[in-house]
Order: structure tokens, then sequence, then C-alpha cells
């Protein structure tokens, strides 16, 4: 049995989806049962679930092409950690869309979760982006002190980015109301694009002197990894683009609302657009990566990063919690009468 939006809280209601609501306040079987039947956010979890094995199949490629090389251990490493922020991001928007609209309570919790998986993946791909897309290309320029000191500032404005973003995200939530104004949407997305600006800024940098200086002297110097890795950064960017774009603009059901409430919505796309983004990412960074010497990799201490990763995914779910007990009882105060009325 489905609902129309009418019979269901318009905290669960998409703009322009009509049709193919869940029933709520039923058990978590129920909403795990869902996965094998068609509602409106069906296509929205099998997106990333599949999306999440096309990566660990993706990383496994990866990891056999470097077995006869001395130095993939340590480059080992760096895929399976990048592997892990995408699929933490893609899983927990999966079981957002899955579970959200039960209650009102797992609502919060469920989309407060995939706020955090899209803000940690800014945080690892930002370090493995440092550590391979352009750290390198400056080593040169500068002694290790310097360096260090680099890239301990430029973790630290990660960081506080991704955790900015985070807290933008939750305060929409819980301060805006459905149909949500032009301000919401710049909230929202404003601090996903500050991470993201941060982090590929170095390589839209390298992108645009590559394509800039295109001729067939700097593409005999360059490495056949590196021209790869640019192209690959290129696609990544502009999957990124297209999910900004698709998110914003609802299209096709913003001119046919109702009709692609199963198939075709926009969410459907913006799915497929992040996976594309992290899909092409991990391909970027590997190119790049395979350009490296044993000698330079050496030098990175993976261990930091591991500290540093585990100092912001605690703070992290920190903040998702101390959100969730400010968002829970304003929200379900604002929905007391609806909910009343349902019962």
């Amino acid at each position: 049995m489905s609902l129309r939006a009418v019979d269901v809280l318009d905290l669960y209601v998409e703009p322009f989806i009509h049709s193919g609501f869940r029933l709520p306040n039923q058990p978590y079987s129920y909403y795990y049962r869902s996965l094998f039947s068609l509602h409106n956010e069906t296509l929205s979890v099998w997106i990333h679930l599949l999306g999440t094995l096309i990566l660990i199949q993706q990383i496994y490629q990866h990891i056999l092409s470097l077995s006869n090389e001395s130095y993939s251990s340590i480059i080992c490493f760096y895929i399976i950690y990048n592997c892990i922020g995408a699929s933490i991001m893609l899983l927990c928007s999966a079981q957002a869309h899955l579970l959200h609209s039960r209650t009102i309570a797992d609502h919060i919790r469920s989309f407060y979760l995939d706020y955090f998986g899209i803000n940690f993946y800014g945080f690892t791909s930002g370090i493995v982006l440092r550590r391979f897309s352009h750290e390198q290309k400056f080593q040169s320029n500068h002694n290790q002190l310097d360096m260090n000191f680099t890239n301990d500032k430029y973790y630290l404005i990660l960081s506080l980015l991704s955790l900015y973003s985070l807290s933008v995200a939750c305060f929409c939530k819980t301060f805006y109301r459905r149909p949500y104004p032009y301000s919401h949407k710049f909230l929202q997305c404003s601090g996903v694009l500050v991470v993201y600006l941060y982090q590929i800024w170095p390589v839209l940098k390298n992108l645009f002197f590559a394509f800039i200086f295109m001729n067939d002297e700097n593409k005999e110097l360059r490495l056949e990894s590196e021209q790869k890795a640019l192209y690959w950064h290129f696609f990544q960017l502009i999957s990124f683009i297209l999910s900004g774009l698709i998110f914003v603009g609802r299209i096709p059901e913003r001119f046919c609302p109702g009709l692609f409430d199963l198939f075709g919505q926009s969410h459907h796309a913006f799915h497929l657009t992040i996976f594309l983004m992290a899909y092409c990412q991990a391909n970027a960074v590997f190119q790049d990566m395979r350009s490296l010497t044993s000698t330079a990799t050496k030098e990175y201490d993976w261990t930091k990063d591991v500290r540093y990763t585990l100092i912001v995914l605690i703070l992290q779910l920190l903040t998702v919690h101390l959100w969730f007990r400010i968002s829970r009882p304003t929200i379900e105060q604002r929905y007391r009468v609806e909910l009343d009325k349902q019962l």
C-alpha cells in the first residue's frame, strides 16, 4: 500500500512528488522489506547500495594493478581509506532514504547521519587529494618543516569547514519548514560547496593550466598517468556541478508534478551523479598515485592521517548528537497537532 503526499507529514514530502509514500509508524522490518518493493525512495536507496558495491570492486581492481610495485602497500592503504569515506557517504544516504519516513525522530536521525556521511567524505577525500593530487607538485619548493606546517594548516581548515557544513545542514533541518524558502537551499548547499572548493582548488588550477597550455610538447612531458588523472578530475568536477544543478533545479518533476514519482525524479539523478563523482575521484587519485615514486611515498605519515580522521569522526558524530537533541523536541512540537490527528 502506498500513500499520497497529502496523507503524510510534509516533512517526508519532496517538492513535486505526489505519490508512492510508505506507511509511517511501522516496524523497522517493514522499511527493510520495502527495499524489494516499488515506492518513491526505491531507486534512491538502490543507486547508492549498488554504487557502494561498484566502489569496492573498483578498489579491488586498483590494488591488483599495484601488486608488482615496490611501494604498493602505502598506496593500497590510501585506496582503501578513500573508498571507506566514499562508501560511508553512500551508505548513510541509503539508510536515510530507507528509514526517514518512519517517525519524526527517525527522519531527523537518518538525515543527520546522511549529512555526517557527506561531510566525513568531504574530509577524507580532501586528505587523499592533498596527499596525491596537489601536495607533491609543490614539495620541491619547501623544506620538510614548511610542508608539515602547511599540511597541519590544511587539515585544520578542512576539519573546521566540514564541521561548519555539517552544522549548517542540521540548522536548516531544525529551523526551516516546507515549503522551504530560497535561503534554506542556499545555506544547505553553501557548506558542501565551500568544503569541495577548498579541497579541489589546487586541482582546478592544474586543470586550467593543462587545458590552456595543451600542446604536443607538454603532452609528451607529462606522464600518461598524470594525463589520465586530469581527465578523471575533469569528469568528477562535471559530476559535482551536475549534482548541484539537479539538486537545486528539481528537474524534470518540476515541469510534470506527479509523473516522475517512482522513476526519473531529480533525486534519482542526483544520487547517480554523486556516485559518479566519487567513482571519478577515486580513478583520478589512483592515476595521481601511479605518477609518484617509491621515494615520495616513504615521506607520507599515514598514522597522522588516521589520527586526524578519528578526531574529525568523533567531532562530527558529537555534532550530530548535539543537533539531534536540539532538533527533535523543536520539530516534534511543530508537528504536534498533525501527529495528534493521526492518532
